[in-house]
C-alpha cells in the first residue's frame, strides 16, 4: 500500500510516460479508490451502488478509458444535504493505513445540468502536501434491472480488489443507450458512444440479452421516453451522418488516445447493433 506522495508521485510518473493530463487523472482516480475502500468498509456499503464513469473505467481497465469523478445511487435512507454530510463524515473518517485523509469542500444539490440529479459532495483528498479535489454525484430512486450486483473493484497500484455494489452490466448499457436515443445530436458527450462500443468488446463479463431488454424497457418507463424501432433508427441515422457529431468524434479521439484509432462509422454501427439487440429486432 501506498503510504507517501512520493510513492505515489513516482507509480504515476512511470504509468503516465510524461504525459501530464493522463497523470492527473491518475492521481484523482487513485484517491477515488482510498474514498471507496473506506465507503466498502462502512456501515453503509449496501447503501451505495456505483454507476457512471468510476464504474465504465474499472470495467474496461484505464487504458481503455479514463475518469476522474464517482457516481452512485443511495439506496434505503433518504437522500438529503443534511443527512448525505453525516454520513459522508463518518465514511471519510474511517482510518487506514494509506496517509489519506479527506474533507468535504462544498455539498449542494444538482438538477438539469447533471447526468444523475441528486446531491453533489466536492471532496478534497490530501496525501502529505498533495491536494486532489475529487466529485461524488449522489442520486436515488434508479432503476436497476435485474439488480445490482456485487463488484469486485480492482485497485490500480495493489493485487487485490475492494468489495462495492454496483450497476449491473445490462443496466449500464440500457442507460447510455436510452441517454443517446433521448438527446440525438444534441448529445455532445461522445464518451457516451465510446462507452457503448467498448463495453461491448472489452469487458470479460457478456451481457444477458433478456436482461438488456428488460433493463432498456425498465430504463426508458422510468425516464419518460419511448422508442419505436424506426424511430431510434432514424435517430442513429441523424447522428452517423451529422458532421457536426464526426467533428466532435475527431476532437474526442485527438484529446484521448485510446480512442484514436476508432472510427465513428464502426462506433456507430456497435450503437444501432445492440439498439436493435435491446428492442429485440435481432
Amino acid at each position: 500500500m501506498i503510504h507517501t506522495s512520493k510513492q505515489l508521485k513516482d507509480l504515476v510518473r512511470n504509468l503516465s510516460k510524461g504525459n501530464s493530463m493522463q497523470a492527473q487523472i491518475l492521481i484523482r482516480n487513485y484517491m477515488m479508490e482510498r474514498f471507496l475502500e473506506r465507503l466498502s468498509r462502512s456501515p453503509y456499503r449496501e447503501n451505495f451502488i456505483l454507476k457512471g464513469g468510476a464504474l465504465v473505467s474499472a470495467m474496461v481497465g484505464l487504458d481503455t478509458r479514463s475518469t476522474m469523478d464517482v457516481d452512485t445511487t443511495l439506496r434505503g435512507m433518504p437522500l438529503t444535504v443534511e443527512n448525505l454530510s453525516d454520513i459522508l463524515a463518518e465514511v471519510l473518517s474511517i482510518p487506514l493505513e494509506d496517509g489519506v485523509t479527506f474533507h468535504i469542500t462544498r455539498i449542494y444539490e444538482i438538477m438539469d445540468e447533471a447526468e444523475y440529479p441528486g446531491i453533489r459532495a466536492m471532496l478534497e483528498a490530501n496525501l502529505e502536501t498533495m491536494r486532489t479535489p475529487l466529485k461524488l454525484d449522489i442520486s436515488t430512486g434508479d432503476a436497476i434491472t435485474p439488480r445490482e450486483v456485487s463488484y469486485q473493484f480492482k485497485l490500480m497500484f495493489e493485487d487485490r480488489t475492494i468489495s462495492i455494489l454496483a450497476y449491473n452490466l445490462e443496466t449500464v448499457l440500457a442507460e447510455k443507450l436510452e441517454t443517446i436515443l433521448s438527446r440525438g445530436i444534441a448529445n455532445t458527450r461522445m464518451r457516451d458512444y465510446y462507452d457503448l462500443y467498448i463495453l461491448q468488446h472489452d469487458v470479460s463479463a457478456a451481457y444477458d440479452t433478456g436482461d438488456l431488454q428488460a433493463a432498456f424497457a425498465t430504463t426508458c418507463h422510468k425516464r419518460g421516453t419511448q422508442f419505436a424501432q424506426e424511430d431510434g433508427d432514424l435517430i442513429l441515422s441523424e447522428v452517423r451522418e451529422s458532421p457536426d457529431m464526426g467533428l466532435l468524434w475527431s476532437r474526442y479521439q485527438k484529446k484521448y488516445s485510446y480512442a484514436s484509432e476508432l472510427r465513428w462509422e464502426t462506433v456507430q454501427d456497435a450503437v444501432r447493433a445492440l439498439y436493435h439487440e435491446a428492442v429485440g429486432a435481432i
